[in-house]
């Protein structure tokens, strides 16, 4: 399967999700006072300016026997291929789980991909039709998922209050590890659609490609750009 959208091994991201390590944000308000539907945007994506996808992506909270759960799922569409993915941490940004298909337009499987945390372990497991990969890290707080077929991951790494230090990404369409810096910039404005958002930039330098994320004050996905090429668009303003 060719991965979307396309970028350098080893560090094709796509996707990313941040399992904890860094200062919880506002977007994780207490029970009694924050919704269930924490965000929910449509976003397109782009290679060098032109469209290739188009999608949705939802977070919400839920409250489990123990504690709050942060659920971010979304789907992304482009010719002839159909992804879903989903995203659960504990409400530290903690991994839990995290699922992502691929399916063509006949519904056929054609790539799935499943993360876990269990026992001090994180387990990564990668099926398509030709290849089947499992793999077996130690667990990390400051892991990042990195994902080349969604973008699912960002919404939650968007909400979390960011800070300079080194973070561990996990590619999980090739298996490999690779640490990177990331730190946040300074707060400018930036076009949404047609509304002016203050936004707060946070880049990641060491992957194969620069990678930067915009936020709002509320810690909501405003924009990503990878390389000079792809970038995902938020088509509406946070409300």
């Amino acid at each position: 399967m060719t991965a979307f959208p396309p970028t350098p091994r080893p560090a094709r991201w796509g996707t990313l999700a941040l399992l904890g390590f860094l200062l919880p944000s506002p977007l994780v308000a207490q029970p009694t006072a924050t919704p269930p539907w924490l965000d929910a945007l449509s976003i397109t994506v782009q290679l060098d300016s032109t469209t290739v996808a188009r999608g949705s992506l939802r977070l919400r909270q839920i409250r489990t026997a123990s504690d709050l759960e942060l659920v971010a799922n979304g789907t992304l569409v482009r010719k002839g291929l159909r992804v879903t993915a989903e995203l659960r941490t504990d409400s530290l940004f903690g991994l839990r789980k995290y699922t992502a298909e691929s399916r063509d337009s006949a519904g056929v499987l054609l790539d799935r991909v499943q993360v876990t945390s269990a026992g001090g372990r994180i387990i990564l497991e990668r099926v398509t039709p030709r290849r089947r990969l499992r793999r077996e890290f130690p667990a990390r707080r400051d892991l990042m998922i990195l994902d080349s077929a969604t973008v699912v991951p960002f919404v939650l790494l968007a909400g979390v209050t960011p800070r300079v230090g080194s973070l561990t990404f996990l590619d999980v369409r090739s298996g490999t590890v690779t640490a990177a810096q990331a730190a946040p910039g300074i707060a400018t404005d930036l076009k949404v659609a047609e509304a002016i958002v203050s936004a707060t930039p946070v880049t990641v330098t060491g992957l194969a490609l620069p990678l930067t994320w915009w936020r709002d004050t509320r810690g909501r996905l405003l924009l990503v750009v990878w390389g000079a090429r792809s970038r995902v668009l938020r088509d509406d303003p946070p409300a």
